[in-house]
């Protein structure tokens, strides 16, 4: 922390002391690991003094070289003991990742002595090194190689590590993910070199939004050079960069209050598997939404409405007809007397034109009460009278444009509490943006958590969801293409995010 806080000569005395200490014990794998770590950061400490000294100071460029390459020499040696005492060790792979950090900081001092061919040298074989594990190093090693070629004088093939697809974690955002001013000077030197941050990692998350995942002085001090990077970008694409710029960067907070709600909260219910594990989810749910923050204010209450209450209605009700139930957060009274409701996800396609979700004739309405008669048969145990339905017509708010914006945001969330969904397939069901993303959402539950139950009803039959059926959500069809395209490109996104071994 305290190097990248910019306490340099802190930072080096603490990492020397490490070394030190480290010395004094027994000779193990473990004590040569922690030199090895220790010897490195101290160099890369020693360099950061050497930016800030003035008059220049040779000596302390010197240092770092010295200290980075025994870093090197350390990792590689290591890496051979482990591999003759104890092959299994996790060392190794930190060893190895040791080695690869070294060598791409190694690349600085070269930059820094005017030896760029060197520096160039250096990094080649640092990616020759990469094993491709860990996505964010990876993405670090790509930045050190473009940085060598570009003071090199090879432009266009440092743009070539620095510009990563979609789908990889790129240059850009590993130096977001851990924000400092060395990393930010980083950061600007390719937002000037034009290189595209408008891209997302293997987990859905673009530059910006681990800028503003981050959350430090240093990640505030990075939203404004990849925002203006992202204008670069999106002026070539959009008609509206401004109001593009305020969608990224909504979406980037509300991602950030995912990661609190979800990954820190409902994800460890969901890999316990416990007995009342959706009660449980409700109720974390319950707690977040009824603080009076901000981020509470991002996000809809989870509303359902009994079964019975559906069928008696007619029709399908809207948000305003009064139905609506929710769950208590378990610290007070509750709001519904029978806490373990199990609550049916409906997912269908609107068929009433302008008109709203439903034709004349009420036939989706009956296809509801027939596909979840059809669930009650293949699920005996249910009790009826604790079966509740959560459908977007009258669970997300049909009348308050901003609070239907909330319950959109907080779609992947509501299809997390459901105990199961049933999909009303008709001939252009897949079509559909809409009913894909919501089938997307819930097959990354299912198959990571194996609590959540997917069904079809299709031309009278009722089966298990088609895990295999291949959605292209990006090509599919949406009746306000502008408006509801980003919304639909965020939750696929987030569909990512549900995964069972993100971390």
């Amino acid at each position: 922390m305290a190097r990248h806080d910019n306490r340099y000569h802190e930072a080096r005395d603490l990492f020397r002391e490490q070394g030190r200490l480290a010395r004094e014990e027994p000779p193990s794998i473990e004590s040569e690991a922690e030199i090895c770590r220790a010897i490195g950061n101290e160099g890369m400490s020693t360099y950061n003094l050497w930016q800030l000294a003035s008059p220049p100071d040779s000596s302390l460029l010197d240092a770092a070289f010295s200290q980075l390459q025994e870093r090197i020499t350390r990792a590689q040696d290591l890496q051979r003991r482990i591999l003759n005492e104890d092959p299994r060790s996790k060392y190794l792979a930190m060893a190895q990742t040791w080695e690869i950090i070294a060598m791409d900081r190694l690349t600085l001092c070269y930059i820094a002595s005017g030896k760029t061919e060197a520096a160039v040298h250096v990094a080649e074989e640092s990616q020759r090194k990469q094993s491709r594990q860990d996505p964010t190093v990876t993405a670090f090693s790509k930045f050190y190689y473009g940085n060598a070629l570009w003071h090199n004088g090879q432009v266009d093939k440092a743009l070539e590590q620095w510009n990563a697809p979609s789908g990889t974690c790129s240059a850009a955002m590993a130096l977001c993910k851990e924000p400092s001013k060395e990393h930010n000077e980083h950061l600007q030197l390719m937002a000037d070199a034009g290189v595209n941050f408008d891209t997302y990692d293997e987990q859905g998350f673009s530059a910006l939004d681990h800028a503003v995942l981050s959350d430090s002085p240093h990640a505030r001090e990075a939203i404004p050079i990849v925002e203006k990077a992202l204008r670069s970008a999106l002026q070539l694409t959009s008609e509206d960069v401004d109001e593009e710029i305020l969608i990224r960067k909504r979406q980037a907070e509300l991602r950030r209050q995912y990661r609190t709600i979800f990954q820190e909260h409902m994800r460890p219910v969901l890999r316990k598997k416990p007995s009342g594990a959706f009660s449980e989810l409700r109720k974390i749910y319950a707690r977040f939404i009824s603080q009076d923050t901000k981020e509470r204010r991002m996000f809809s209450r989870f509303h359902y409405m009994r079964y019975t209450d559906f069928v008696n209605y007619g029709k399908l009700p809207i948000s305003t007809s009064g139905l609506a139930k929710q769950f208590s957060d378990g610290m007070g009274e509750t709001l519904e007397p029978k806490e373990d409701n199990f609550v049916i996800f409906i997912s269908y396609r609107w068929i009433g034109g302008g008109n709203g979700p439903d034709d004349d004739s009420g036939t989706q309405w009956r296809r509801i009460i027939n596909a979840v008669e059809k669930f009650k048969k293949v699920n005996p145990h249910l009790d009826p009278g604790c079966l509740g339905l959560w459908l977007d017509y009258f669970c997300v708010d049909q009348v308050d444009g901003q609070e239907k914006e909330r319950g959109v945001d907080a779609l992947p969330l509501a299809v997390m509490q459901c105990n199961a969904m049933i999909s009303l397939v008709d001939e252009t069901y897949y079509e559909r943006a809409w009913c894909a993303v919501e089938v997307m959402l819930m097959r990354a539950i299912v198959e990571s958590y194996g609590l959540h139950q997917w069904w079809e009803d299709c031309d009278g039959s009722f089966k298990a969801g088609d895990t295999s059926h291949v959605l292209d959500v990006g090509n599919l069809k949406l009746t306000e293409e502008k408006l509801d395209r980003p919304k639909i490109d965020f939750l696929v996104r987030q569909s990512k995010l549900l995964g069972r071994d993100i971390v």
